[in-house]
């Protein structure tokens, strides 16, 4: 069973997963005062042990070779979440060249425009699909990784 996984990174960014812990923490405060204590502490229980569901949800893309299956969604807690797709065969792993723009505003309202590139690899199937891969400002990086990948899909 050839099963190849690769990690996109975090579905839920770090400010969003520590107001979970902060709402968490708050909510228990709240309880304990509104509430008898084991009803409270019960409720406080069953709403925490969703964080680790929310800490952990992985962005990844799973390619199963043998029935030729690309999953592109969440993994969270040994779940999946989203549908994985048929395909025929992996054409090639590209990588793009970005230009991307930042205005920033400063307190006496002027405007300055950083300008940087940003580096995007794609996944290619045959039937013309794209998959988002990994993207960086620097080149060796992306390129460090795709062949990762590539040596795990045994791509040339």
């Amino acid at each position: 069973m050839r099963i190849v996984r690769i990690n996109k990174g975090k579905a839920i960014n770090l400010p969003f997963r520590f107001l979970s812990v902060i709402s968490v923490v708050s909510l228990t405060i709240v309880l304990l005062d509104a509430l008898p204590e084991p009803i409270s502490i019960f409720i406080v229980i069953a709403i925490a042990s969703l964080l680790p569901a929310i800490w952990f949800a992985t962005n990844v893309i799973i390619i199963d070779e043998d029935h030729k299956t690309i999953f592109d969604g969440v993994w969270t807690m040994g779940k999946k979440l989203g549908k994985p797709a048929n395909y025929d065969t992996i054409e090639k792993i590209f990588i793009n060249k970005v230009k991307t723009r930042q205005t920033m505003y400063s307190l006496a309202n002027n405007q300055n425009i950083v300008v940087n590139h940003e580096y995007q690899a794609f996944l290619k199937l045959s039937n013309g699909d794209k998959y988002f891969l990994i993207s960086h400002p620097l080149i060796e990086r992306v390129e460090e990784k795709v062949m990762k990948i590539k040596e795990k899909l045994d791509l040339k």
